[in-house]
């Protein structure tokens, strides 16, 4: 019987193993992939008696439409909507009630629903996570009812908080064709029109073992989940995604400005610059570049218009690249009586002096021993590590390309710095987002 079932699970997988080098971590990583498609990616880790569990889906709001928008993040909610097998919130219920952390997000590129727990929960949840993703009940009912809960979501987060009202307007302004104008929460009258048939497709389409990957770290042995996920998974049919039909986005030759009005004591703004994606080295030089104008109250940012100028109560500063090309993205909030256009004209001398004068190569030391102590600390956890492994394998389809961020950090010179502030920090390529209060707005 034994051996019958290793010549099986040879049969339907193809696999793969190889250490983790780069980051300092003794681990091993084992890719396989079962027959139709579900590919798992196993990291044994003894060091505490946990295991992480995790199934990513390459499905966000990049690959929706105008008039079609939330429905990823809507839909992460419904897969906690139960079975006939395992009733509504039994995922919180059984597993909780036993010490388990379990959630669930939504990105502009993927969705991931993932748990932590001891060992003895592994079956149970394996056995749970299969179910759901053949049989998941859905109806107007549970629909309509879910609707109203990402409707309140989207109340909370969006529309009564200015810092989320500037965010949504920002994307949708420095965005014209490309699908990241979308706020991942959706368009509220997108939210209303989703029929039962438009979740059934989708769920048909994108929630099926060829388009999900399944990231385990912890303490398990690599050769038993194997055989149980087998077990669980490998009668569901799976097939190859739907390709993703991302239209080109216009290249910005002219700054583009918005200003919004609520109800705040003082002006806040957020600017962003088009830049590169994941994908690109650049976007290394990106990340240190952002680490040395904002990261800390040591930044050149912070002391120049925090503290010198006291223009500002606070400046941040992300160079944000995901799957495609992405922004670098600065926002701050003024004091009072302060206007935005003097911390303009500050961040843009700041620039300047980069794209001029380049940086220190102490501030490239200081700014990569950040970034990469950061990366480390991150992986210490298992929820960490296969955060971490999930989001290259979604973005890079290789579960060991983080492993590279190390080296390539450490590459990041002056020059390097200075060429992608030239590149990508120019005036005609801003988009700026302003929002003054309501005493503000002229009648």
């Amino acid at each position: 019987m034994r051996l019958r079932l290793i010549l099986l699970l040879l049969l339907i997988s193809t696999s793969c193993k190889q250490k983790i080098e780069g980051l300092g971590i003794p681990l091993t990583l084992e890719k396989k992939t079962l027959s139709n498609g579900l590919t798992m990616i196993f990291v044994e880790d003894h060091t505490f008696p946990i295991i992480t569990y995790q199934t990513w889906v390459k499905v966000g709001s990049v690959d929706e439409n105008l008039g079609g928008t939330g429905l990823s993040h809507l839909f992460e909610h419904l897969m906690f909507k139960g079975t006939k097998k395992y009733g509504p919130k039994q995922f919180f219920l059984e597993l909780e009630a036993k010490g388990a952390e379990v959630n669930a997000y939504t990105t502009r590129d993927y969705t991931v629903f993932h748990g932590t727990f001891t060992p003895d929960l592994l079956e149970k949840v394996i056995a749970m996570e299969s179910d759901r993703l053949v049989n998941l009940q859905l109806s107007d009912e549970i629909l309509n009812s879910e609707r109203q809960v990402v409707l309140e979501e989207r109340k909370l987060r969006t529309e009564n908080v200015p810092s989320g009202k500037i965010q949504e307007t920002l994307w949708a302004l420095a965005y014209k064709r490309h699908p990241y104008r979308f706020p991942v929460i959706g368009i509220l009258q997108d939210l209303l029109n989703f029929t039962l048939k438009d979740i059934t497709s989708f769920y048909q389409t994108y929630y099926q073992p060829g388009n999900i990957t399944l990231v385990l770290v912890g303490d398990f042995q690599s050769s038993a989940a194997f055989s149980l996920i087998a077990k669980y998974y490998e009668k569901i049919t799976g097939f190859t995604r739907p390709p993703r039909n991302i239209p080109q986005e216009i290249e910005q030759d002219e700054e583009r400005r918005y200003t919004l009005y609520d109800q705040v004591l003082s002006s806040q703004f957020a600017m962003a610059y088009h830049v590169t994606s994941a994908l690109d080295d650049d976007s290394y030089a990106l990340d240190v570049l952002a680490n040395i104008l904002f990261e800390g109250t040591s930044s050149r940012a912070y002391h120049s218009i925090v503290e010198e100028k006291n223009i500002a109560l606070n400046i941040s500063g992300t160079a944000y690249t995901p799957t495609y090309n992405g922004l670098f993205i600065i926002s701050g909030t003024m004091r009072e009586e302060k206007n935005v256009e003097e911390v303009e004209v500050v961040l843009q001398n700041l620039i300047k002096e980069v794209q001029e004068k380049g940086v220190l190569d102490d501030e490239i030391k200081m700014a990569v021993k950040q970034l990469t102590v950061g990366l480390v600390d991150n992986v210490r956890t298992p929820y960490g590590l296969g955060q971490l492994i999930g989001t290259v394998m979604m973005i890079f389809e290789d579960p060991n390309r983080f492993a590279e961020d190390l080296t390539k950090y450490l590459r990041v010179t002056s020059a390097d710095v200075k060429r992608v502030a030239q590149r990508y920090l120019g005036q005609n390529n801003r988009t700026v987002v302003i929002m003054l209060p309501e005493k503000g707005q002229k009648k």
